[in-house]
């Protein structure tokens, strides 16, 4: 059993459940017949053709579109369980623009070129209900040096079939007493098929439409089944454990006598955390934690989509910031990731400047509620979504190392060397840990921002970060102090000296190849290690992964109390997700790491019940033998 929410970013998610739905046909379409005695919706739909002629994806030397045809997985490295977020399919694909491509030919003489292979979408069908709502799409893909063609009748006809029977956005099947359709071509091809389906097709063929201020991804997100992994219209909880969904009763029932019978109490313990995660001071808090947020439609309701909020969101794509694949993105490279570019309207998303009165000495804030009311923020800010990692590593250092590292003396310490392991999301948050130097200020603060994920032309550089400044430390240059001036931040794709600690967010133990030569690094160096996690399914999975990679583990997952609000949905669950939401620590194997070594245990692969504990051994009841 695997829930892969909570680990990879939600644009991933998406795109996995629409390649789902794209090549998760089984058996043939309903005849016409059939569809046309559908029920009617009431409202349009919408039949959009959208050409491309200027974005492209390179596949790397020697690859292929994994599977590419028939007989493999035609999704490819989209899908794939080792791609948690965007910059993670660097190695797999890039997009490229076309144009751009094309002056490089030409430069080079018509020889050379990028090695590998390069594909474009030629066209993309979308269609969609009247609020915007994807009801289905289809897409060609071809050779960027073919010659553009519309797409053809009968693939559209096919695909307003598919989705009249099994709309992607959920709901019982149905048909639309209206289409509009954004190609004269395809408008005129359409109209005798459509009368045979009960649809009329508008007097002329769509011009120009745009969803709805009011679109939300609610509208964007269907169910998926545990079992299956087909579309689950209206899904059907495990009756005991209300944690896992399923899309018929048959596959529930599958499932009950199989895997999920090994897994099911536990997840049912899991989802009785579901009230202590809710458990915040904000006034927001109700809808935020609700199983159907809407994270789009709050982000947008507040204008927040430049600086951090960006990515945070899976709809905003400024130019700025491109799809996230390009080799020239770093955290630290344009002016909307200054530490907080984006947070300046005034109000309740901006950050005041640093009180004039440090923190009380000796006492260290342990709740949102306390760092809000210190920080002079209403409880209406909903910062804390951003402020959540480096607060929960300001809670590690405060809190647990000096709770399991007493020796240490932690807290007396005059400069700090933290190693953010096999770095993810935050590092398009890097600036955010100036907060640091605010919370901590007779710190002198050095943060190791290290893993593949750390792109090309930041690896090896060093900054310090001000509040509204970022200055580049170049090679040879002295290590400046930290503390209310700055923190000194670093990029690496090796690692370096060994840290006073090691921190990771979301780290994915066993769906990440890295860990497997990361883990036993950290065992041989003993270094205090805590990582943050969306769930204590993840926590879970960590500690056996840790059991077979060092032969250590994992000690109990801790509630965060500075874990991120914002609620992540399940595809094909029901758990609550919250990034950062449960910390734990590493405990290395022989001792050390802040407590005995749990029984080694082995991961448990996708659809198997997990280890079960190690039984007692039975004792011999009979007497012992006396000494002659």
């Amino acid at each position: 059993m695997e829930f892969l929410t909570g680990y990879r970013a939600e644009l991933l998610e998406l795109v996995s459940l629409v390649l789902g739905w794209r090549w998760g046909a089984r058996g043939t379409p309903p005849k016409p017949g059939a569809l046309r005695r559908l029920p009617p919706e009431p409202g349009p739909w919408v039949l959009h053709a959208l050409p491309n002629a200027r974005l492209g994806v390179a596949l790397p030397a020697g690859g292929a579109w994994r599977g590419g045809g028939p007989s493999g997985d035609p999704r490819g490295p989209l899908c794939g369980d080792t791609a948690l977020t965007l910059p993670d399919l660097c190695r797999t694909l890039t997009f490229i623009s076309l144009e751009e491509e094309e002056e490089e030919e030409e430069e080079e003489g018509g020889g050379g070129g990028r090695p590998g292979q390069v594909l474009v979408v030629t066209w993309v069908l979308l269609l969609t209900d009247a609020r915007g709502a994807p009801l289905g799409f289809d897409f060609e893909l071809g050779s960027p040096r073919a010659p553009p063609a519309p797409p053809p009748a009968r693939r559209a006809l096919a695909l307003l079939c598919r989705a009249m029977g099994c709309p992607m956005a959920g709901g019982p099947p149905r048909r639309p007493r209206q289409l509009d359709v954004g190609d004269a071509g395809l408008h005129t091809a359409l109209q005798p098929a459509a009368a045979r389906l009960g649809v009329t097709l508008v007097g002329t063929h769509l011009r120009g439409w745009g969803p709805p201020p009011t679109l939300g991804t609610p509208a964007l997100r269907s169910r998926l089944c545990h079992a299956c992994r087909g579309l689950a219209r209206t899904p059907l909880p495990c009756p005991q454990c209300r944690a896992v969904l399923y899309c018929s009763e048959g596959c529930r029932a599958a499932e009950a006598l199989g895997v999920h019978r090994g897994w099911c109490r536990q997840l049912g313990g899991f989802m009785g955390r579901t009230a202590a995660l809710a458990q915040l001071p904000f006034t927001f808090t109700a809808e935020v934690t609700s199983e159907t947020f809407d994270k789009e439609r709050f982000l947008g309701a507040r204008g927040l989509s430049r600086g951090g909020w960006a990515h945070l969101s899976m709809l905003v794509r400024a130019p700025d910031y491109g799809v996230g694949l390009g080799e020239d993105c770093h955290p630290l490279g344009t002016p909307h990731d200054l530490p907080f570019e984006g947070l300046q309207p005034a109000g309740e998303v901006s950050l005041p400047p640093a009180p004039s009165e440090p923190p009380p000495p000796n006492s260290f804030f342990s709740s949102w509620q306390q760092y809000y009311a210190w920080r002079g923020l209403p409880l209406s800010s909903p910062l804390a979504a951003l402020l959540s990692y480096p607060l929960s590593l300001y809670y590690i250092v405060t809190s647990l190392v000096p709770q399991h590292f007493p020796e240490l003396n932690i807290l007396r310490k005059r400069s700090l060397r933290v190693q953010v392991e096999e770095s993810g999301r935050e590092l398009q948050l890097v600036g955010l840990f100036w907060e640091l130097s605010v919370l901590l200020p007779h710190v002198s603060l050095e943060l190791l921002f290290l893993g593949g994920s750390v792109p090309p032309p930041m690896d090896g550089r060093r900054f310090l970060l001000h509040h509204m400044e970022v200055q580049e430390l170049l090679p040879g240059t002295p290590p400046k102090a930290g503390g209310p001036r700055g923190v000194q931040v670093a990029f690496s794709t090796r690692p370096g000296p060994r840290p006073d600690l090691v921190v990771g967010f979301n780290p994915g133990f066993a769906l990440k190849e890295s860990w497997l030569s990361a883990l036993p690094r950290l065992q041989a160096q003993r270094v205090p290690a805590y990582f943050a996690e969306g769930g204590e399914y993840g926590c879970t999975v960590a500690r056996a992964a840790v059991g077979v990679a060092t032969g250590g583990g994992t000690g109990p997952p801790l509630l965060n109390p500075f874990r991120c609000p914002f609620r992540q949905p399940g595809l094909d669950n029901a758990l609550p997700w919250y990034a950062n939401a449960f910390i734990f620590q590493l405990l290395y194997k022989g001792g050390g790491g802040g407590g005995p070594v749990p029984p080694r245990q082995r991961p448990p692969p996708p659809h198997s019940p997990p280890a079960s504990p190690p039984r007692e051994r039975r004792r011999d009841k009979r007497p012992p033998r006396r000494r002659r």
